[in-house]
């Protein structure tokens, strides 16, 4: 697999623990650390 690093994110949409949607772009020019974690139920 070639490395993606320096390449753009795909855009894209992820709910909070509240229900509240963020979008990658709302986020443009800062910095943002992403925690994804599986929950299996």
């Amino acid at each position: 697999m070639p490395s993606l690093v320096g390449f753009p994110a795909v855009p894209f949409r992820l709910p909070d623990v509240d229900n509240r949607e963020h979008r990658l772009e709302d986020y443009r020019g800062r910095w943002l650390l992403l925690v994804l974690h599986r929950h299996l139920f």
